[in-house]
């Protein structure tokens, strides 16, 4: 099961995007994808959430010294 600290999150963008990466609405069936309403479309032009945190292929990417 995959760990996530949700204080990186952006309450007011998708979570599943932030939790499960760019290709998130892709795997699923998504009622608001492509529609002006949808609160990952910035996060999907830019990679990164509103309190600035990368979000890649797998999520939220957490910078740590090894990287």
């Amino acid at each position: 099961m995959k760990t996530v600290d949700t204080s990186l999150f952006s309450n007011d963008e998708c979570w599943g995007i932030q939790i499960n990466g760019l290709e998130h609405c892709n795997a699923i069936s998504c009622a608001w994808q492509g529609l002006s309403a949808c609160e990952g479309k910035n996060i999907i032009v830019t990679g990164i959430n509103s309190k600035g945190y990368k979000v890649g292929k797998n999520g939220i990417k957490i910078q740590t010294s090894n990287q």
